[in-house]
Formats: C-alpha cells, sequence, structure tokens
C-alpha cells in the first residue's frame, strides 16, 4: 500500500534568512526515514483561479491511483493564509533519475486525468531535487506538522560547497538544538543551482518566536552568518 496523501491545508511562507521562497512538503511525514529514496520530482504548478476546484478533483483522483500503485509516497500542497494561494506543489520520490522516465505505456484513465488536469494549469516548474540526508533532522515516522516553511536558496555557480559547509556548521545545528525539524535538499536539474530547505512547524504560534538562529545567536550574531553568505547566494 502506498504511503499517499493529499495535503491542501496550511502552508505557511517566511524569509528564513538563506533568500528567495518557496512553500511545499517534499515529503511524507509519516514516511520511513529508513525507506527514503535519493530523489524527489517537484512541480511548482500555477493554476487557473477559476479552476481550482477542478484541479483539486483531479489530484484526488491521482492519488486514488497512487495509493493502489507501488508509489511509496505522493503529496500535494497548496499555499494558505500567506502567499500566492493558487500554487500548488506537486512532489513524488525515484530511487534513481530513470525512475521518473515516461513507461510509456497506454493508460486510458491517466490520459483523461492529465488531459483535465492541463485545462487547469496556468504555469509549470519542475525540479529533480536530490536528497541531502547528512542535513536532516526528519520527523519521527507518527508526527504530522501543522505548518510547513519551505526556503528556496540560488547559489552562485561554484560555491555548492561553501553553502552547504556553512548550512552544516552554522545555520541549521541551530535548528537541532530547538528541536525544529527540517530536511534539504540540492536542486539538480531544472533551474538554477541551489537548496531547498523545508522547515516543520506545530502551529504558526511558533513563527512568532522568530528564527532558532535569531533566538540563539541574537541580531549581531544572526547578522553574522548572513554576512557569510554574501556572495554564496543569489
Amino acid at each position: 500500500m502506498a504511503n499517499v496523501g493529499l495535503r491542501v491545508g496550511i502552508i505557511a511562507v517566511i524569509v528564513l534568512g538563506l533568500g528567495s521562497i518557496l512553500e511545499a512538503p517534499l515529503t511524507d511525514a509519516a514516511q520511513n526515514e529508513n525507506q527514503r529514496q535519493p530523489w524527489v520530482h517537484l512541480s511548482i504548478v500555477q493554476v487557473n483561479p477559476a479552476m481550482v476546484n477542478e484541479f483539486i478533483s483531479v489530484q484526488r483522483e491521482l492519488m486514488d491511483r497512487a495509493r493502489n500503485g507501488d508509489t511509496p509516497w505522493r503529496t500535494v500542497s497548496r499555499t494558505a493564509v500567506f502567499g500566492d494561494n493558487y500554487r500548488f506543489l506537486i512532489a513524488r520520490p525515484g530511487e534513481s533519475l530513470a525512475g521518473f522516465n515516461d513507461t510509456g505505456e497506454a493508460d486510458t484513465e491517466l490520459t483523461s486525468l492529465v488531459n483535465r488536469l492541463e485545462k487547469c494549469i496556468a504555469s509549470r516548474k519542475s525540479y529533480a531535487i536530490r536528497i541531502l540526508g547528512d542535513l536532516d533532522n526528519p520527523l519521527p515516522e507518527d508526527e504530522e506538522p501543522g505548518v510547513m516553511v519551505v526556503n528556496l536558496s540560488k547559489v552562485a555557480p561554484g560555491r555548492d560547497q561553501e553553502y552547504y559547509d556553512l548550512m552544516e556548521s552554522d545555520f541549521l545545528p541551530h535548528f537541532n538544538e530547538a528541536e525544529m525539524h527540517h530536511m534539504t535538499g540540492s536542486l539538480a536539474l531544472g533551474g538554477e543551482g541551489g537548496y531547498i530547505h523545508l522547515f516543520y512547524l506545530d502551529n504558526f504560534r511558533n513563527l512568532d518566536q522568530g528564527s532558532p538562529v535569531l533566538q540563539a545567536l541574537g541580531p549581531a550574531g544572526a547578522q553574522e552568518i548572513n554576512t557569510k553568505l554574501a556572495g554564496i547566494v543569489i
């Protein structure tokens, strides 16, 4: 049985001092860490406002198909409260890039669903994301976040390792100390190089406390870290 869930609930969008922002969960919170696939296909979809209900209806049907198939997990997220409420993010895993190939097998039902879906979409951007488990502090299997914050950082060419090292040594440890769960992936294909970070929160009240980096280091210390990112993050 596939571990599949449809999420169209609360997705928060805030700046955490890393650059540009997007919103969406990358993995199902109930997914076993040891069963994670190293790749995620993430689609950022802009939906025609007049077609949102149809889009969600088709996604529910696709979720039903996934539950009965061999997909380990699939998530659909919608921005809520803050940000673009007509932007959805769809993620699914892969053991390798070859896993994202179109099988070419005829499937009349799937073709019909895709045709309905295409009529709802104004634009779409897709990424191949390589999950970086060494930086992660994943959610326990039995926990679901109430709010998820995703931050997309575009990194200057040739400076990926510097960014990774700063996240590992100066930034993400403060989230671990604050017991905030998170995960990180690198944007391997589909656009400019960079990283994507997902932070899990219980509710919006947690956002009032500010970033764990700011809480741990104060304004001056947090600014020092941001200064180190100058020239690395575009």
